[in-house]
């Protein structure tokens, strides 16, 4: 790789991320004054991004699920998505952004923990020691989140949002064949699709009972910004930069997400920063650059 396409590809990457970070203040934004709810955004961020994914899925090459595939697709689309998404946006409707974005930088960890529980994967002394290190600065967010409460999170939202990096754990870990056997924008569309005709039970009622003439500049901005950057752009910047860069450069540029979150948030005036917030960050962080790296 030349180094203009190097260039090309951590700016990609890095604009993905910046997505990604402004998605949970926009998105907490929308909801707070109760008009849009966590199910009805949700509901939102799986239908928007299946019709623009489906859009532009014309541009590539055609390609055919293989039978023994759908059954792996329909719980993938459960894991990545529809658990997920419902459980993150629920999430951040009961906590801060800040809070949220930095239990997103979270999954590595969960990578480490599911490998070595269902594949067998070496569990040395130092990947302990970075679990501890992360774990250490979970338990100060969701302390941190106990103890000062209002726009400093909330424990409820916190076990949400570390349920749903759970879940996209599951999705990486158990369907790696899967996912590196289709092109990413075929797979993203059927795994939306899917994922929003499977949980159209839990949504349905929540959307068709929305106020719509309640809606304001925060609702109406906050969803654009959450389905159309926080879940389609995101996902496509992602695929060009995964695709370009190491994993582990990738991975590096997901700590931007936390500042980014602070920062719009406090800005919209749906978060605040606190020193638990910024050591958790730095403990989770340490923990997660422990385990990543290489022996």
């Amino acid at each position: 790789m030349n180094g203009q396409t190097q260039t090309r590809a951590h700016l990609i990457t890095l604009a993905a991320f910046l997505c990604f970070g402004l998605m949970s203040p926009m998105c907490k934004w929308a909801m707070e004054s109760g008009v849009v709810n966590g199910v009805s955004m949700a509901a939102f961020r799986l239908c928007g991004a299946a019709v623009l994914f489906w859009l532009i899925s014309p541009m590539v090459p055609k390609q055919s699920i293989d039978k023994e595939d759908w059954k792996h697709l329909v719980i993938m689309s459960l894991c990545g998505m529809g658990i997920n998404q419902f459980c993150y946006v629920i999430g951040v409707q009961h906590t801060s952004p800040t809070n949220a974005c930095v239990i997103t930088t979270s999954t590595p960890v969960f990578t480490f923990v599911l490998s070595a529980l269902f594949l067998h994967t070496a569990v040395t002394l130092r990947k302990v020691g970075g679990l501890v290190l992360a774990a250490t600065g979970a338990l100060i967010l969701i302390l941190g989140s106990q103890l000062q409460g209002g726009k400093s999170g909330n424990v409820l939202g916190d076990a949400i949002c570390l349920f749903s990096q759970l879940s996209a754990t599951c999705y990486f870990v158990f369907f790696s064949g899967v996912i590196k056997k289709y092109h990413p924008v075929i797979l993203m569309r059927w795994l939306f699709l899917i994922s929003a005709v499977l949980t159209l039970p839990i949504w349905v009622h929540s959307v068709y009972n929305l106020n719509w003439s309640a809606w304001g500049k925060a609702e109406i901005t906050g969803t654009v910004y959450t389905v159309l950057f926080g879940s389609f752009i995101s996902y496509l910047l992602m695929i060009v930069g995964q695709r370009q860069l190491e994993p582990s450069t990738v991975a590096a540029y997901n700590y931007i997400q936390p500042i980014i979150a602070a920062t719009v948030g406090i800005m919209l005036g749906v978060d605040e920063l606190t020193w638990q917030k910024v050591a958790a960050a730095i403990f989770i962080a340490a923990g997660v650059c422990t385990i990543a790296k290489k022996e």
